[in-house]
């Protein structure tokens, strides 16, 4: 005959340094999975003649652009792992979103115009917004490494709305309409 016994195993509920360490592990995984994607779209933008074009105001160094960009994509990514490992799977679909237009923005920015670029950079921030929002809910740093990109990307839709509005085609029509004076004898 056998004979069952009910046992009870308990797990410590403290954190343990191994346990820290794989959680802060996980969350630099996650933020160098956005880095290791824009990595694999530049290696085959280059491949066809198409190279990123970084935002860079106020007449900051591109250089500079790019690695402000890509921290934020970092920091997107290091977010998101927070908020998956306090059980916001939820937020996946929203961060893979904003990672897609935030890789793809610099590779398609050569061929927009400034209307363009600012209703791109327009609803990147929106959907920076409600990403932050979602991973906020989550994780509360997570939600905080949002904020240096919703700022970035405020300036850029500022920036770009107020060239936009400065050169959008009404001022030249209006100019155009103008009678000229007479030529002079």
């Amino acid at each position: 005959m056998a004979t069952t016994a009910v046992t009870t195993v308990t797990s410590p509920t403290g954190h343990s340094a191994f346990s820290g360490a794989r959680a802060l592990f996980g969350v630099a995984i996650a933020g160098g999975l956005p880095l290791g994607l824009f990595g694999l779209a530049n290696l085959a933008g280059e491949s066809v003649g198409i190279l990123p074009l970084f935002f860079s105001p106020y007449g900051i160094p591109g250089w500079l652009g790019a690695g402000i960009h890509l921290s934020l994509m970092f920091l997107i990514g290091a977010a998101a792992g927070l908020a998956v490992q306090n059980g916001g799977r939820g937020v996946i679909g929203w961060v893979a979103a904003l990672t897609i237009g935030m890789i793809v923005f610099p590779f398609l920015a050569p061929w927009l115009d400034s209307l363009q670029l600012a209703l791109y950079v327009v609803a990147l921030l929106l959907l920076c917004g409600a990403t932050t929002n979602r991973i906020y809910r989550n994780s509360v740093l997570g939600g905080l490494l949002m904020v240096p990109t919703l700022l970035w990307l405020g300036v850029g839709a500022a920036l770009g709305l107020t060239i936009a509005a400065a050169w959008t085609p009404p001022f030249a029509l209006m100019q155009v309409n103008q009678q000229t004076p007479p030529p002079a004898l």
